[in-house]
Parts: C-alpha cells; structure tokens; sequence
C-alpha cells in the first residue's frame, strides 16, 4: 500500500562522490575536509514520519530519524553516505534496509547547525 503511484513524493539523491580538502585564501591547505555529492538524481518515493514507537527496531537499537522513505525499487542505488534534497530540506541516509520487493530509508533532517554548507543549494546568494 505504502508504493502506490498516488502517494509517492518527488525528491532527488546527492550521492557521495569523496572528500575535499578546504583551502584558504592563498590557495594553502587549512587542515579540514568537506564531503563532496555528485549531481542530484530524481526519484519518486512514500516519505512518511515514522510512528515514533521506541520500541521499533527496524533499523537497529541505536538509529535515530525523522522520517521514512519506502520505495519500490530495492535496487535504486541509494546508500548510507549520500543526501536526500525533499520540499527544500536536505536530510541525511540513516539506514538502509533494502527486501525483495520494497527498499526502507532512515532519513535524519539536517538542522540548521549541520547544513552541509558544500551542497550546491546550500551556497549563500551571491558567492561562489
């Protein structure tokens, strides 16, 4: 029921490309990283919140989301590092539970603390 076409969402995947070294002004390195996402890919998907049980240990003991994605796909090549761009917010890909018919997505909203400022939406207006 959750894969029916009418209530799949639009949204697009980051995928996680590497790490780049950050640079300062001279063109020196300053000692820190950023990660680095490939072009977004499209998808459609049921992105849900989830029931908020406790007790739920689908995705393990330890594993905290915001929201659920299921799709019908199970081989659609979402993975644990990448980013999830959903009605202009960008969570990251918790846990992964792939099954025979449908694939499970764990997705932690991104507060505003911990926006990966290296997503190209996420660049101030004006720079870069």
């Amino acid at each position: 029921m959750k894969c029916l076409r009418r209530n799949m969402t639009d949204f697009e995947f980051l995928p996680y490309s590497g790490v780049e070294t950050d640079l300062n002004d001279d063109g020196e390195h300053t000692g820190e990283f950023h990660r680095e996402y490939g072009e977004p890919i499209p998808f459609r998907g049921n992105i849900s919140s989830p029931s908020g049980r406790e007790n739920q240990t689908f995705y393990g003991e330890d594993i905290r989301y915001t929201h659920t994605l299921v799709m019908d796909d199970p081989d659609a090549g979402i993975d644990e590092h990448g980013v999830i761009s959903w009605k202009g917010n960008l969570y990251d890909v918790v846990a992964v539970r792939p099954s025979l018919n449908v694939l499970s997505v764990a997705l932690k909203r991104q507060t505003k603390e911990y926006i990966d400022p290296y997503i190209p939406e996420n660049e101030p207006d004006g720079e870069g």
